[in-house]
């Protein structure tokens, strides 16, 4: 008689995202995700293949019900300073939500998986490079309005908005404060009339 699943798989896997979210790929054991994900070893198995697995499909997760929300705005084609502003105030609020130090996954897959895992730094990549994108057309339309300088460079002001949204994260990763985060984060912002 074949095993059936005892479990929610996309249930399973939030739960899962959560446990990699605040403890990373390495210190989560697959004793705790069994326990977290309240599934058995074999329906994790069966359902996401390994630990490795489960955690790419952790981060896709991650992408969706985290980060879209977060540069939604971005994505309407006519974004500009307003929006940029508004990701940041998100990206503010994320940490402010989770004051448990979690960070940003993406940016803690790169830092703890993206020298020695290929797939999981391809994923990493993949996302920068959209958010890159849409702070880059987002500066091109904030330019075309006024409220971005003809002086500031938009590829490289965009690569800055970029690093200081990682950087705002791995603050946050590090337990500084989140008035201190805040400066940074204005600061960064300060060429956006």
């Amino acid at each position: 008689m074949p095993r059936t699943k005892d479990f929610e798989p996309a249930e399973a896997l939030d739960r899962a995202l959560d446990q990699f979210w605040r403890h990373g790929y390495g210190a989560t054991g697959l004793d705790e995700l069994v326990h977290r994900t309240r599934a058995s070893r074999y329906g994790l198995y069966a359902t996401f293949g390994g630990k490795r697995d489960l955690f790419l499909e952790a981060l896709e997760r991650y992408s969706q019900a985290v980060m879209d929300p977060m540069i939604g705005a971005l994505e309407d084609p006519r974004a500009s300073a307003a929006e940029i502003r508004g990701f940041f105030d998100r990206v503010l609020g994320l940490i402010r939500r989770f004051g448990d130090r979690r960070g940003c996954l993406m940016c803690n897959a790169a830092f703890e998986l993206g020298p020695v895992d290929s797939a999981a730094a391809r994923r990493v990549r993949r996302h920068f490079a959209r958010v890159r994108r849409l702070l880059a057309r987002g500066l091109a339309n904030a330019r075309r309005e006024g409220a971005l300088s003809r002086d500031v460079a938009v590829p490289a002001y965009a690569d800055h908005l970029l690093g200081a949204a990682a950087g705002a994260f791995f603050f946050a990763r590090a337990g500084l404060p989140l008035a201190m985060i805040r400066r940074f984060v204005d600061s960064a912002c300060q060429a956006l009339a």
